[in-house]
């Protein structure tokens, strides 16, 4: 009987001390949301951290935002990163790239503190939305935050960014991103086209300021053919225009180009700078429409020679990301441009549902894309 009393008083004992470590072991394997890195400094919130967080912390509002089909809004409830990160991270200095690092690996561009710290922005670390708990994995068993920013100017993509997990503080930078947008450059009268029509009153700032620009002409009589189809030698002017290249004397690159052409030197410019690519016969087809994902392409390779984008940084955006229903018929060749000039919200104005990749493109929707893409 004693025996089986020292057994028991053994076992109670043995219970006793596995107890503490395992609840150590359960409070370390407790998820966590968000990890905040800042310098030294790392932080991981779990939800309850954030809906614990003081009063002042708190955000609980609707955000205009974005997407395909439109206007569409959303009742936000989180804490703002800029409470965070000041209050609770040690971040003192105004300026530096914060980047957002997401579970599924897809590609968010470089925030900035100024931005973060403008209150008129609302940077927050949503942890309800509508009412409800985010499960934007459909994987219940995870916490996911979504980062809400307030939209800066009218139609602005990219200001909600799921399935965040990592946001880190670079150094701090001088001052190098504008707090406010740049007003609108005014265009003279004599700029304005008569035939930009209500139908394409969605490129008449594009077209007036790349007219003003001297990138792209009119047609004669104060008439701009907004519907008119527009050429592979076309693009070529208006791209080569907008990088600022100096043309060069053509070379005979392509069986269908002749000196004499009025495009022959900006195709040999495009083609010496990367930006066109003839085909295997050794044409150009200079005077064939262009379509959406060839422009895409050109642009694409425009936007990384003129720095918008490092090459590295553009084969990280990947057409199985993309919202258009026809994604799948975007060719590989242009893929990664397509995919990336879609997240900076550069066909807004002149898609749908679908990117319609082989859709022949006219005069107005090329000076969208081209100001889009770089002057905007």
């Amino acid at each position: 009987m004693f025996k089986r009393k020292s057994k028991l008083v053994t076992l109670i004992l043995a219970v006793l001390l596995v107890l503490p470590s395992f609840a150590v072991f359960a409070e370390e394997a407790e998820t966590y949301a968000v990890e905040i890195v800042a310098g030294d400094k790392t932080l991981k919130l779990s939800l309850e951290d954030l809906r614990n967080m003081p009063k002042e912390a708190q955000i609980d509002e609707e955000y205009i935002y974005y997407s395909k089909s439109g206007e569409k809004s959303a009742h936000v409830k989180g804490v703002s990163l800029a409470y965070v990160l000041r209050e609770l991270a040690g971040v003192t200095s105004e300026n530096a790239v914060v980047n957002f690092e997401t579970s599924d690996g897809y590609p968010v561009d470089p925030q900035y503190l100024e931005d973060i710290f403008n209150e008129e922005l609302k940077y927050v670390l949503a942890y309800e939305i509508n009412g409800e708990a985010i499960d934007n994995d459909e994987n219940p068993d995870t916490k996911e935050i979504v980062v809400y920013r307030k939209v800066r100017q009218e139609n602005e993509f990219g200001t909600v960014f799921k399935m965040v997990v990592k946001i880190i503080v670079g150094d701090a930078i001088a001052p190098t991103y504008p707090a406010e947008e740049k007003p609108d450059e005014e265009i003279p009268a004599e700029y304005v086209f008569t035939d930009i029509t209500k139908e394409f009153e969605f490129a008449k700032q594009a077209i007036q300021a790349l007219f003003s620009k001297g990138i792209i002409e009119g047609v004669g009589n104060n008439k701009y053919a907004p519907e008119r189809e527009f050429t592979r030698a076309q693009f070529c002017k208006i791209m080569v225009e907008a990088l600022g290249y100096d043309i060069v004397e053509y070379k005979g690159a392509f069986t269908d180009v002749k000196e004499s052409d009025w495009f022959a030197p900006y195709v040999q410019t495009a083609f010496e700078n990367g930006l066109f690519d003839g085909y295997d016969d050794g044409s150009f087809r200079p005077n064939q429409p262009i379509n959406r994902q060839e422009m895409a392409a050109v642009a694409g390779r425009g936007a990384v020679i003129a720095g918008k984008v490092e090459q590295a940084r553009m084969n990280e955006f990947t057409m199985d990301k993309s919202n258009y229903l026809d994604k799948e018929s975007v060719s590989d060749w242009a893929a990664h441009e397509v995919a990336w000039l879609e997240a900076q919200g550069v066909f807004s104005e002149i898609d749908g549902e679908n990117f319609e990749p082989k859709k022949v493109v006219n005069r107005a929707e090329a000076a969208v894309v081209i100001y889009n893409t770089f002057f905007k």
